[in-house]
């Protein structure tokens, strides 16, 4: 199970994070998403043939967006690596590192870290 994934958030999210036999792993992206154009509303998941069509076209879109979109590199200190950490406390105090150095770490993946941790 991830706790985020770089694409979490419409792709603004500079880490990907999951347990596995080594630890919690946080692999730090090195590259961040410069968008052609803005992303559309987010649609929820639902489960009419409508809301799954609409759901359905919100990807399509982000899709195409992606395609004419470029990345430029971050520049930060840990661009790129591949850190692991012990348990999830620990994994969740690097995440709020990381992210007060700049990365974009998702507010949900330390709370779900805290969490188990707890």
């Amino acid at each position: 199970m991830s706790y985020c994934r770089w694409s979490s958030d419409d792709h603004q999210c500079d880490v990907y994070v999951y347990e596995s036999d080594r630890g919690f792993v946080t692999h730090v992206a090195a590259n961040r998403w410069v968008f052609a154009e803005p992303m559309p509303d987010p649609v929820p998941v639902g489960t009419t043939e409508t809301e799954v069509l609409r759901w359905l076209e919100r990807g399509r879109a982000v899709s195409a967006i992606l395609d004419r979109s470029t990345t430029d590199p971050i520049g930060l200190p840990h661009d790129g690596e591949d850190l692991t950490d012990p348990n999830p406390g620990a994994c969740a105090d690097r995440l709020e590192t990381l992210r007060a150095l700049g990365y974009r770490v998702p507010q949900f993946a330390i709370d779900a870290l805290r969490e188990e941790a707890s």
